[in-house]
Protein backbone atom coordinates (compact mmCIF):
# COMPACT_ATOMS: atom_id res chain seq x y z
CA UNK A 1 0.00 0.00 0.00
CA UNK A 2 0.73 3.27 -0.92
CA UNK A 3 2.50 5.73 2.10
CA UNK A 4 0.52 9.24 2.39
CA UNK A 5 0.15 10.76 -1.20
CA UNK A 6 2.98 12.94 -2.06
CA UNK A 7 1.64 15.41 -3.52
CA UNK A 8 4.04 18.14 -4.89
CA UNK A 9 1.72 21.03 -5.28
CA UNK A 10 -1.33 21.31 -2.83
CA UNK A 11 -4.64 20.34 -4.86
CA UNK A 12 -6.54 23.90 -5.07
CA UNK A 13 -10.52 23.29 -4.84
CA UNK A 14 -13.56 25.41 -4.47
CA UNK A 15 -16.53 24.79 -2.13
CA UNK A 16 -20.20 24.60 -3.51
CA UNK A 17 -22.04 24.95 -0.56
CA UNK A 18 -20.53 23.75 2.77
CA UNK A 19 -21.77 26.92 4.57
CA UNK A 20 -20.50 26.59 8.14
CA UNK A 21 -24.11 26.33 9.41
CA UNK A 22 -24.55 23.66 6.99
CA UNK A 23 -25.00 19.84 8.52
CA UNK A 24 -21.76 18.61 6.55
CA UNK A 25 -19.45 22.19 5.62
CA UNK A 26 -16.87 21.86 8.77
CA UNK A 27 -16.69 18.39 8.31
CA UNK A 28 -16.01 18.59 4.50
CA UNK A 29 -13.51 21.27 5.63
CA UNK A 30 -11.94 19.86 8.60
CA UNK A 31 -11.31 16.50 6.97
CA UNK A 32 -9.90 18.29 3.83
CA UNK A 33 -7.37 20.21 5.16
CA UNK A 34 -6.44 17.72 7.59
CA UNK A 35 -3.13 15.82 5.75
CA UNK A 36 -1.85 18.95 4.20
CA UNK A 37 -2.70 18.11 0.83
CA UNK A 38 -5.56 20.01 -0.44
CA UNK A 39 -5.63 23.71 -0.09
CA UNK A 40 -9.77 25.63 -0.04
CA UNK A 41 -9.04 28.81 -2.39
CA UNK A 42 -12.53 29.37 -3.05
CA UNK A 43 -16.35 29.09 -3.38
CA UNK A 44 -20.02 29.80 -3.28
CA UNK A 45 -20.66 28.68 0.29
CA UNK A 46 -24.07 29.67 0.24
CA UNK A 47 -26.65 32.14 -1.70
CA UNK A 48 -27.10 34.29 1.92
CA UNK A 49 -24.53 36.86 1.02
CA UNK A 50 -23.52 37.18 4.34
CA UNK A 51 -23.44 34.08 5.31
CA UNK A 52 -21.52 33.19 2.13
CA UNK A 53 -19.03 35.78 3.48
CA UNK A 54 -19.11 34.74 7.15
CA UNK A 55 -18.45 31.10 6.23
CA UNK A 56 -15.43 32.91 3.67
CA UNK A 57 -13.90 34.33 6.45
CA UNK A 58 -13.80 31.09 8.41
CA UNK A 59 -12.45 29.15 6.45
CA UNK A 60 -9.75 31.32 5.49
CA UNK A 61 -10.33 32.10 1.98
CA UNK A 62 -9.92 35.60 0.20
CA UNK A 63 -13.30 37.84 0.22
CA UNK A 64 -12.05 38.67 -3.56
CA UNK A 65 -12.57 34.88 -4.29
CA UNK A 66 -15.97 34.48 -2.79
CA UNK A 67 -18.95 34.56 -5.50
CA UNK A 68 -22.60 34.29 -5.08
CA UNK A 69 -23.65 31.31 -7.53
CA UNK A 70 -22.16 28.30 -9.48
CA UNK A 71 -21.78 30.82 -13.03
CA UNK A 72 -19.73 33.01 -11.35
CA UNK A 73 -17.65 30.76 -9.45
CA UNK A 74 -16.72 29.11 -13.09
CA UNK A 75 -16.17 32.49 -14.60
CA UNK A 76 -13.52 33.22 -11.92
CA UNK A 77 -11.93 29.74 -10.87
CA UNK A 78 -11.97 27.43 -13.88
CA UNK A 79 -8.43 28.19 -14.31
CA UNK A 80 -7.42 28.35 -10.56
CA UNK A 81 -8.93 25.04 -9.02
CA UNK A 82 -7.79 21.55 -9.62
CA UNK A 83 -11.44 20.53 -8.93
CA UNK A 84 -14.78 21.57 -7.23
CA UNK A 85 -16.49 19.97 -3.81
CA UNK A 86 -19.77 19.94 -4.47
CA UNK A 87 -21.76 20.08 -0.88
CA UNK A 88 -25.25 21.00 -1.70
CA UNK A 89 -28.71 19.39 -1.23
CA UNK A 90 -29.10 15.96 -3.31
CA UNK A 91 -31.28 17.25 -6.05
CA UNK A 92 -29.16 20.24 -7.14
CA UNK A 93 -26.02 17.89 -7.97
CA UNK A 94 -26.96 16.64 -11.11
CA UNK A 95 -27.48 20.12 -13.23
CA UNK A 96 -24.28 21.24 -11.27
CA UNK A 97 -22.06 18.71 -11.54
CA UNK A 98 -23.25 18.43 -15.25
CA UNK A 99 -22.08 22.08 -15.16
CA UNK A 100 -18.48 21.60 -13.84
CA UNK A 101 -17.80 18.80 -16.32
CA UNK A 102 -18.94 21.17 -19.33
CA UNK A 103 -16.44 23.62 -18.61
CA UNK A 104 -13.58 20.50 -17.70
CA UNK A 105 -13.28 20.95 -14.01
CA UNK A 106 -12.83 17.86 -12.20
CA UNK A 107 -15.74 17.20 -9.82
CA UNK A 108 -15.74 16.07 -6.28
CA UNK A 109 -19.16 15.35 -5.28
CA UNK A 110 -21.04 14.16 -1.93
CA UNK A 111 -23.46 11.38 -1.74
CA UNK A 112 -25.95 11.35 -3.31
CA UNK A 113 -24.75 11.90 -6.99
CA UNK A 114 -28.13 12.18 -8.61
CA UNK A 115 -32.30 11.96 -7.29
CA UNK A 116 -32.67 8.96 -10.42
CA UNK A 117 -30.52 6.37 -11.45
CA UNK A 118 -31.37 8.84 -15.75
CA UNK A 119 -29.85 11.86 -13.65
CA UNK A 120 -26.43 9.44 -13.29
CA UNK A 121 -26.61 8.18 -17.11
CA UNK A 122 -26.87 11.74 -18.29
CA UNK A 123 -23.61 12.36 -15.83
CA UNK A 124 -22.02 9.56 -17.71
CA UNK A 125 -22.66 11.11 -21.06
CA UNK A 126 -20.88 14.10 -19.65
CA UNK A 127 -17.61 12.58 -18.36
CA UNK A 128 -17.19 10.76 -21.76
CA UNK A 129 -17.74 13.38 -23.54
CA UNK A 130 -15.40 15.55 -21.87
CA UNK A 131 -13.41 12.69 -20.56
CA UNK A 132 -14.30 14.30 -17.30
CA UNK A 133 -13.29 14.17 -13.89
CA UNK A 134 -15.95 12.76 -10.65
CA UNK A 135 -15.39 11.37 -7.78
CA UNK A 136 -18.70 10.53 -5.13
CA UNK A 137 -17.93 10.93 -0.97
CA UNK A 138 -18.92 7.78 0.23
CA UNK A 139 -17.19 8.96 3.97
CA UNK A 140 -17.56 5.70 6.19
CA UNK A 141 -15.43 3.61 3.63
CA UNK A 142 -12.54 5.47 4.96
CA UNK A 143 -12.42 3.88 8.52
CA UNK A 144 -9.23 1.55 8.76
CA UNK A 145 -10.94 -1.11 10.18
CA UNK A 146 -13.46 -1.58 7.21
CA UNK A 147 -10.65 -1.45 4.78
CA UNK A 148 -9.25 -4.23 7.14
CA UNK A 149 -12.37 -6.32 6.62
CA UNK A 150 -12.14 -5.81 2.82
CA UNK A 151 -8.57 -7.46 3.19
CA UNK A 152 -10.40 -10.41 5.31
CA UNK A 153 -12.82 -11.17 2.77
CA UNK A 154 -10.52 -10.67 -0.40
CA UNK A 155 -7.81 -12.92 1.52
CA UNK A 156 -10.87 -16.20 1.80
CA UNK A 157 -10.48 -15.54 5.66
CA UNK A 158 -14.27 -15.25 5.46
CA UNK A 159 -14.49 -18.19 2.87
CA UNK A 160 -17.48 -17.60 0.20
CA UNK A 161 -19.80 -14.94 1.44
CA UNK A 162 -23.33 -16.21 2.57
CA UNK A 163 -25.10 -13.60 4.33
CA UNK A 164 -25.05 -9.53 5.29
CA UNK A 165 -27.03 -7.78 7.71
CA UNK A 166 -26.40 -3.99 7.50
CA UNK A 167 -28.17 -1.61 9.25
CA UNK A 168 -28.41 2.67 9.51
CA UNK A 169 -30.87 3.16 12.45
CA UNK A 170 -31.05 7.09 13.37
CA UNK A 171 -33.98 8.81 15.19
CA UNK A 172 -33.85 12.34 14.12
CA UNK A 173 -37.54 12.25 12.50
CA UNK A 174 -39.27 11.23 16.01
CA UNK A 175 -37.39 13.02 18.34
CA UNK A 176 -38.68 16.24 20.37
CA UNK A 177 -37.64 18.94 21.53
CA UNK A 178 -38.17 19.53 25.52
CA UNK A 179 -41.53 21.46 24.72
CA UNK A 180 -42.76 18.25 23.05
CA UNK A 181 -42.12 19.81 19.63
CA UNK A 182 -40.41 17.96 16.61
CA UNK A 183 -37.08 18.74 16.29
CA UNK A 184 -37.43 19.79 12.70
CA UNK A 185 -34.35 18.31 10.14
CA UNK A 186 -33.12 20.96 7.34
CA UNK A 187 -35.78 21.32 4.47
CA UNK A 188 -34.81 19.56 1.54
CA UNK A 189 -34.84 16.31 4.05
CA UNK A 190 -38.25 16.90 4.18
CA UNK A 191 -39.25 16.03 0.50
CA UNK A 192 -39.26 12.82 -1.15
CA UNK A 193 -38.28 12.22 -5.17
CA UNK A 194 -39.05 9.31 -7.37
CA UNK A 195 -36.87 7.72 -4.65
CA UNK A 196 -37.11 8.67 -1.04
CA UNK A 197 -34.60 10.74 0.12
CA UNK A 198 -34.05 8.48 3.16
CA UNK A 199 -32.92 5.99 1.04
CA UNK A 200 -30.62 8.92 -1.17
CA UNK A 201 -29.47 9.96 2.14
CA UNK A 202 -28.89 6.57 4.19
CA UNK A 203 -29.55 3.64 1.67
CA UNK A 204 -26.56 5.13 -0.11
CA UNK A 205 -24.28 4.61 2.18
CA UNK A 206 -25.29 0.80 2.47
CA UNK A 207 -25.11 0.44 -0.62
CA UNK A 208 -21.78 1.34 -0.79
CA UNK A 209 -20.56 -0.59 1.93
CA UNK A 210 -21.45 -3.93 0.06
CA UNK A 211 -20.16 -2.94 -3.03
CA UNK A 212 -16.35 -1.95 -1.64
CA UNK A 213 -16.15 -4.97 1.37
CA UNK A 214 -17.62 -7.55 -1.40
CA UNK A 215 -17.55 -5.93 -4.64
CA UNK A 216 -20.92 -7.86 -5.31
CA UNK A 217 -23.98 -6.24 -8.00
CA UNK A 218 -27.58 -6.44 -6.42
CA UNK A 219 -29.33 -8.47 -9.03
CA UNK A 220 -33.45 -7.88 -6.87
CA UNK A 221 -35.04 -7.15 -3.69
CA UNK A 222 -38.56 -7.24 -1.82
CA UNK A 223 -38.89 -4.10 0.51
CA UNK A 224 -41.28 -2.42 2.41
CA UNK A 225 -41.36 1.52 3.08
CA UNK A 226 -43.21 3.37 5.68
CA UNK A 227 -43.67 6.54 7.56
CA UNK A 228 -44.15 6.21 11.25
CA UNK A 229 -42.22 9.93 12.22
CA UNK A 230 -43.25 13.07 12.85
CA UNK A 231 -43.20 14.07 9.01
CA UNK A 232 -45.64 12.06 7.20
CA UNK A 233 -45.06 13.70 3.56
CA UNK A 234 -42.07 10.88 3.80
CA UNK A 235 -40.51 7.89 3.99
CA UNK A 236 -38.63 7.59 7.47
CA UNK A 237 -38.01 3.68 7.82
CA UNK A 238 -36.79 1.27 4.94
CA UNK A 239 -36.99 -2.68 5.77
CA UNK A 240 -35.07 -4.77 2.62
CA UNK A 241 -34.36 -8.39 1.95
CA UNK A 242 -31.81 -8.20 -1.30
CA UNK A 243 -30.13 -10.82 -3.24
CA UNK A 244 -26.96 -10.42 -4.68
CA UNK A 245 -24.54 -11.77 -7.08
CA UNK A 246 -22.93 -14.90 -6.34
CA UNK A 247 -25.88 -16.52 -4.01
CA UNK A 248 -25.06 -13.85 -1.45
CA UNK A 249 -28.40 -12.73 0.40
CA UNK A 250 -28.30 -9.32 2.26
CA UNK A 251 -30.71 -7.94 5.39
CA UNK A 252 -30.43 -4.17 5.22
CA UNK A 253 -32.63 -1.75 7.04
CA UNK A 254 -32.25 1.67 7.47
CA UNK A 255 -34.35 4.25 9.82
CA UNK A 256 -34.75 7.97 10.87
CA UNK A 257 -37.10 7.05 13.92
CA UNK A 258 -35.34 4.35 16.08
CA UNK A 259 -35.57 6.02 19.15
CA UNK A 260 -32.30 5.65 20.83
CA UNK A 261 -29.98 4.94 17.76
CA UNK A 262 -27.79 8.05 17.15
CA UNK A 263 -25.72 6.61 14.29
CA UNK A 264 -26.92 2.97 14.85
CA UNK A 265 -24.09 1.45 11.70
CA UNK A 266 -23.61 -1.30 11.89
CA UNK A 267 -22.70 -4.67 9.89
CA UNK A 268 -22.57 -8.23 10.35
CA UNK A 269 -20.46 -10.26 7.09
CA UNK A 270 -21.22 -14.09 7.35
CA UNK A 271 -19.07 -16.89 5.35
CA UNK A 272 -18.69 -20.10 5.05
CA UNK A 273 -15.73 -20.53 7.35
CA UNK A 274 -16.38 -17.29 9.60
CA UNK A 275 -17.75 -13.73 10.16
CA UNK A 276 -17.12 -10.23 11.04
CA UNK A 277 -18.80 -7.67 12.83
CA UNK A 278 -18.23 -3.79 13.08
CA UNK A 279 -20.19 -1.36 14.85
CA UNK A 280 -20.08 2.48 13.99
CA UNK A 281 -19.88 3.48 17.68
CA UNK A 282 -16.49 1.23 17.96
CA UNK A 283 -15.26 2.19 14.85
CA UNK A 284 -11.31 0.76 15.96
CA UNK A 285 -12.96 -2.54 16.69
CA UNK A 286 -13.86 -5.86 14.61
CA UNK A 287 -15.03 -8.45 16.32
CA UNK A 288 -13.89 -12.07 14.14
CA UNK A 289 -15.43 -15.64 14.49
CA UNK A 290 -14.63 -18.51 12.46
CA UNK A 291 -16.60 -22.40 12.34
CA UNK A 292 -14.38 -24.09 14.92
CA UNK A 293 -16.50 -21.72 17.71
CA UNK A 294 -13.07 -19.41 17.99
CA UNK A 295 -13.95 -15.99 18.70
CA UNK A 296 -11.55 -12.59 18.85
CA UNK A 297 -11.56 -8.99 19.17
CA UNK A 298 -9.23 -7.43 16.44
CA UNK A 299 -8.34 -3.39 16.60
CA UNK A 300 -5.16 -1.81 15.15
CA UNK A 301 -2.78 -3.22 17.56
CA UNK A 302 -3.00 -6.94 16.72
CA UNK A 303 0.12 -8.21 15.23
CA UNK A 304 -1.80 -9.85 12.01
CA UNK A 305 -3.57 -6.61 10.59
CA UNK A 306 -2.33 -5.27 7.12
CA UNK A 307 -4.03 -1.97 6.39
CA UNK A 308 -5.15 -0.30 9.35
CA UNK A 309 -2.36 0.37 11.51
CA UNK A 310 -0.94 1.43 8.12
CA UNK A 311 0.83 4.95 7.92
CA UNK A 312 -1.74 6.00 5.04
CA UNK A 313 -4.70 5.52 7.42
CA UNK A 314 -3.10 5.69 10.89
CA UNK A 315 -2.57 9.67 12.33
CA UNK A 316 -1.52 8.34 15.59
CA UNK A 317 -0.39 5.09 18.05
CA UNK A 318 -2.93 2.24 18.92
CA UNK A 319 -5.02 3.22 22.13
CA UNK A 320 -5.61 6.98 20.55
CA UNK A 321 -9.04 5.77 18.34
CA UNK A 322 -9.33 7.38 15.12
CA UNK A 323 -12.94 8.25 13.65
CA UNK A 324 -15.43 10.21 12.01
CA UNK A 325 -13.16 13.00 10.44
CA UNK A 326 -10.31 11.12 10.42
CA UNK A 327 -12.29 8.19 8.47
CA UNK A 328 -13.42 12.06 6.40
CA UNK A 329 -10.02 12.35 5.53
CA UNK A 330 -8.90 9.26 4.42
CA UNK A 331 -11.48 9.07 1.46
CA UNK A 332 -9.83 12.64 0.90
CA UNK A 333 -6.59 10.58 0.54
CA UNK A 334 -7.85 8.29 -1.72
CA UNK A 335 -9.59 10.96 -3.67
CA UNK A 336 -6.15 12.76 -4.29
CA UNK A 337 -4.53 9.77 -5.11
CA UNK A 338 -7.30 8.83 -8.23
CA UNK A 339 -7.21 12.80 -9.37
CA UNK A 340 -3.47 13.26 -9.46
CA UNK A 341 -3.20 10.01 -11.62
CA UNK A 342 -5.85 11.83 -13.83
CA UNK A 343 -4.30 14.79 -13.73
CA UNK A 344 -1.37 13.39 -15.07
CA UNK A 345 -2.21 10.69 -17.45
CA UNK A 346 -5.91 12.14 -18.05
CA UNK A 347 -7.22 8.67 -17.35
CA UNK A 348 -9.61 7.34 -14.00
CA UNK A 349 -8.39 4.72 -12.05
CA UNK A 350 -10.82 4.17 -9.12
CA UNK A 351 -8.97 1.99 -6.13
CA UNK A 352 -10.07 3.24 -2.94
CA UNK A 353 -12.37 5.30 -4.07
CA UNK A 354 -15.47 5.20 -6.37
CA UNK A 355 -17.24 7.50 -9.28
CA UNK A 356 -20.20 7.09 -11.67
CA UNK A 357 -20.58 3.65 -12.36
CA UNK A 358 -21.67 2.83 -8.41
CA UNK A 359 -23.39 5.73 -7.90
CA UNK A 360 -25.58 4.25 -11.14
CA UNK A 361 -25.69 0.97 -9.41
CA UNK A 362 -26.63 2.48 -6.10
CA UNK A 363 -29.83 4.61 -7.87
CA UNK A 364 -30.52 1.46 -9.47
CA UNK A 365 -31.01 -0.49 -6.51
CA UNK A 366 -32.88 2.33 -4.51
CA UNK A 367 -35.31 2.59 -7.58
CA UNK A 368 -35.87 -1.14 -7.47
CA UNK A 369 -36.44 -0.78 -3.24
CA UNK A 370 -39.13 1.87 -4.11
CA UNK A 371 -40.91 0.23 -6.18
CA UNK A 372 -40.78 -2.99 -4.53
CA UNK A 373 -42.45 -1.12 -1.47
CA UNK A 374 -45.32 -0.29 -3.82
CA UNK A 375 -45.89 -3.05 -5.72
CA UNK A 376 -44.91 -5.38 -2.38
CA UNK A 377 -43.27 -8.00 -4.54
CA UNK A 378 -39.63 -8.51 -5.58
CA UNK A 379 -38.30 -6.23 -8.14
CA UNK A 380 -35.15 -6.63 -10.22
CA UNK A 381 -32.39 -4.23 -9.93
Amino acid sequence: MDMIPQIKNKIKVAFLGGAMNSAVGNAHYSALLMDNIYELVSGCFSLNNDNNHETADKYGVSPGRVYPNLDELISGEKDLIDAIVILTPTDQHFAQVIQCIEQNIPVICEKALGTNSEEVTQIKSALERNNGFLSVIYNYLGYPMIKEIRRLISKKVLGKINFIQIEMPQEGFIRINHDGTPIVPQEWRLKDYEVPTVSLDLGVHLHMFIKYLTGETPTATVSKSSSYGNFSSVIDNVNCLIEYTNNVSCNMWFSKIAIGNRNGLKLRIYGEKGSVEWVQESPEIIHLSDSKGRRCLIDRGNEDVEISNHPRYSRFKVGHPAGFLEAFANYYQDIAITLQHYKTHREIKFDECYGIDEAYEGLRLLEAIQKSSISRSWEKV
